[in-house]
């Protein structure tokens, strides 16, 4: 399974890539919204898991861009404020939702429902 994960937190994008990796995916990471967009422009994602606010271009216009395009790719939005997460999942197209801080274990359940 091939995985983007965008976020502007390099520790969590660090820790993610290594604890993913060894489990088995394939997985790149991205610290904008920018260079989420390059990413997405040339692979081919099963799953992409993007940050609400980050530099450059928003989670949000991350998944417009996914969208825009037509891409199979199921994606998943990370939120520090849980009292959105209708509007998230609903209106902009996410596929689901996890709120910040959230446990490793969560992604990785999360990541098993797609592969």
């Amino acid at each position: 399974m091939k995985i983007l994960i965008a976020d502007d937190e390099k520790d969590l994008l660090d820790i993610l890539k290594e604890r993913l990796g060894f489990k088995g995916y394939d997985v790149d990471i991205a610290s904008d919204g920018k260079e989420a967009m390059t990413y997405v422009a040339s692979n081919n994602y099963d799953l992409v898991i993007v940050d609400h606010n980050m530099p450059e271009f928003t989670g949000i216009e991350v998944i417009r861009y996914i969208k825009g395009k037509n891409l199979s790719a199921k994606i998943v939005m990370l939120t520090g404020y849980p009292s959105m997460k209708d509007f998230f999942a609903k209106s902009i197209g996410a596929d689901e939702y996890l709120s910040k801080p959230m446990k490793i274990l969560e992604v990785e359940e999360l990541i098993k429902k797609y592969a």
